[in-house]
């Protein structure tokens, strides 16, 4: 893979989670920093655009970036307090629930250098930090200013509490996936936005517009939609943990097989074999199964992921 870095940009907050003792445990978390750990776990260079508190959760978090190998020269600083995440879960195999606690910490985004894009290759925004407020606005600018740049994707990762209402939503949402080249998604955060349309006609329509879109579907595997075309992989069997950081790893997966074949630089991912993608697609399926056998969003090395793959027989 090429030494020009992925960029993920958004939001890093410190996940409260359940531990088996009955009490809770507190980790680093949030959806663009797992994406950023994600990433460096699979050795693609990578770098963590965003803001972290200097208080010791912040401190730790950025301390993990960078023993992970993540380029952390576009993260800010930020006195307040880390914000929190409040982990939910009803059961093993069901989604999480997050209650998050952004007002008064330091969620907010980093200003950034006017050659911020300059050692560059991709740029991924995740979640409710690119669709609302202050970092919405600063995600959609960043997308705009990457155009013909850059290749970009953006995760919809749907958090309720955090958005407004659907309809709104689904128009800020649908914004920053006619700017993207690469859109992922949940078969959850689809039935959010459209109870009314399978969320594969969804999907389907959005890859129609000259940009794909990886499908998640939880224990089923995933899809990934290009046009008319369309891969499919089941997930592996694992003995499932948890399922926090599953598509963050999924993800990161597959953009970073796509880097290690140079199909990430602009036109590129639109033009990509069937072979890459079908390659990128099995990897991202692994990665993100994989995950579900830790304790939160740890992503495997990638060493882990491919021999699952070659015991698989892929």
């Amino acid at each position: 893979m090429s030494g020009a870095r992925i960029l993920s940009m958004g939001e890093a907050l410190v996940d409260v989670l359940p531990a088996p003792d009955g009490l809770r445990r507190a980790a680093p978390g949030g959806s663009s920093y797992n994406v950023a750990l994600a990433l460096a776990a699979f050795s693609a260079p990578v770098a963590f655009v965003g803001r972290l508190s200097t208080d010791e959760e912040g401190e730790a978090m950025r301390a993990r970036l960078v023993a992970a190998g993540c380029d952390v020269t576009r993260v800010a600083r930020d006195p307040r307090p880390s914000p929190l995440a409040w982990v939910r879960r009803e059961g093993v195999a069901t989604r999480p629930r997050f209650d998050i606690y952004l007002e008064g910490t330091a969620h907010a985004p980093p200003a950034l250098a006017p050659h911020w894009l300059e050692d560059a290759a991709h740029l991924h925004v995740s979640s409710f930090s690119a669709v609302a407020g202050a970092w919405g606005e600063a995600a959609f600018a960043a997308l705009d200013n990457a155009r013909g740049r850059v290749s970009t994707s953006f995760d919809v990762n749907i958090r309720p509490a955090l958005l407004p209402a659907p309809e709104e939503a689904a128009a800020r949402i649908e914004a920053r996936v006619a700017r993207v080249d690469l859109v992922k998604a949940s078969d959850d955060d689809l039935a959010w936005l459209y109870p009314d349309e399978p969320p594969e006609a969804v999907a389907r329509r959005w890859a129609q517009d000259a940009r794909m879109v990886l499908l998640t579907r939880g224990e089923t595997g995933a899809s990934l939609l290009r046009g008319d075309e369309r891969l499919d992989c089941a997930a592996p069997r694992v003995a499932l943990r948890d399922t926090v950081g599953a598509g963050d790893a999924c993800l990161a997966g597959f953009l970073t097989e796509c880097g290690r074949a140079a199909a990430l630089d602009p036109g590129h991912l639109a033009a990509a074999s069937h072979e890459t993608l079908a390659r990128a697609l099995r990897f991202a399926t692994f990665a993100g199964a994989l995950t579900c056998e830790r304790d939160g969003a740890d992503a495997p090395p990638r060493a882990e992921v491919e021999a699952a793959l070659s015991r698989a027989g892929r």
